[in-house]
C-alpha cells in the first residue's frame, strides 16, 4: 500500500479548510489514497437519519461481515463528519494522530 508522509500537515489544513471543491495536486493525490486504498478496516461515514446525521463506522475485516457502527458520535453535520473521517483515515494509515483539530 502506499504511503501517507505524515509531516505534511499542510494538506490536513487545507482538507479543513476546504473539505469540497477543487484541491491542490497534492491533496488530491492524498485524497485518492485515503478513498481508494484498501477497504477492509477503513473507516466510512454512514447516514443515520437522511439529511440529518451521520456515524463513522468502520467496514468488518471480510466481505459481508457487518459494519462496526460508532455508536459514541453522531454529527448533525456532513462537514463535521467528513472532517472526522480525514482525521481517522489519516490516522489509519500514518498510525499517528491528525495533527490538525
Amino acid at each position: 500500500m502506499l504511503s501517507i508522509d505524515p509531516s505534511r500537515t499542510d494538506l490536513c489544513e487545507e482538507f479543513k479548510r476546504k473539505p469540497f471543491g477543487r484541491h491542490s495536486a497534492d491533496l488530491h493525490k492524498l485524497l485518492d489514497l485515503m478513498r481508494w486504498g484498501f477497504a477492509r478496516g477503513r473507516t466510512v461515514i454512514l447516514c443515520t437519519v437522511p439529511h440529518k446525521e451521520w456515524r463513522l463506522a468502520k467496514f468488518g475485516p471480510r466481505r459481508g461481515t457487518p459494519m462496526q457502527i460508532d455508536e459514541n458520535r453522531a454529527f448533525n453535520s456532513y462537514q463535521d463528519a467528513v472532517w472526522a473521517c480525514f482525521r481517522a483515515r489519516w490516522k489509519e494509515m500514518t498510525g499517528r494522530d491528525c495533527p490538525i483539530e
